[in-house]
């Protein structure tokens, strides 16, 4: 009995997660073009307020539910493939490290309270064995994107190793989505910006399910 409600709040979690990654981008799609088309207009006017507004939303993630793939998408298509991937690298940078920072200085203490010294330590000690590897790999991927830094703080990984895995996993998050927006803007495809805003991001979400999938399956 006391997996089902479990089990019915996993559900009710990737039914948030596919409603926000996939419906919120959808819904408001006519809403998104025309913000994408004031900040594209923007970026010939005032390219540096126009950076500092994607790089502030990417950042902002981590505490709000911007969908990722439309801000990133639309950075390539702004600044092209070069810039667009430096502006979506530095707000992806900006989300990861306020991300740790909760969990190093603003939630250890409610954690160890409400987890005990033992499973900190636990937490510990997987961070510090895969962690880095997990942090590259989860960040093309939506929701794990933003707790993973929040969980290497809370559990204690170094700061240097944090930063260096976030900023290699960025450089490639930031390189595919810059290279989708400005090859959208060029050719005028929607096709390929909504790949950018809606596919990718969904197809990252979906393989890491099945990994996780798989790798329970391995430990039966």
């Amino acid at each position: 009995m006391a997996t089902r409600p479990a089990l019915h709040l996993r559900w009710l979690a990737i039914i948030a997660i596919l409603a926000s990654v996939v419906g919120v981008p959808l819904i408001f799609q006519d809403e998104f073009v025309a913000i994408s088309d004031r900040i594209l207009a923007a970026s010939d006017e005032r390219p540096f307020a126009a950076g500092a507004l994607i790089v502030s939303a990417l950042t902002l993630d981590v505490f709000l539910p911007v969908p990722n793939g439309v801000t990133t998408t639309l950075a390539g298509a702004a600044f092209g493939f070069v810039i667009g991937a430096l502006v979506i690298w530095l707000g992806l940078m900006g989300a990861c490290l306020a991300g740790y920072a909760i969990g190093r200085w603003a939630a250890r203490p409610l954690a160890a309270r409400l987890l005990g010294a033992g499973d900190l330590e636990r937490a510990h000690r997987l961070a510090e064995r895969a962690g880095p590897v997990a942090l590259i790999v989860s960040r093309p991927v939506p929701i794990l994107c933003e707790a993973i830094p929040i969980a290497a703080g809370l559990a204690g990984m170094a700061l240097k190793r944090f930063a260096l895995a976030v900023a290699l996993g960025n450089l490639g998050v930031a390189l595919v989505f810059s290279a989708i927006g400005a090859a959208a803007i060029e050719h005028g495809s929607t096709g390929l910006a909504m790949l950018g805003a809606v596919g990718l991001p969904l197809a990252a979400w979906l393989a890491w399910q099945g990994a996780e999938r798989w790798r329970a399956r391995q430990e039966r």
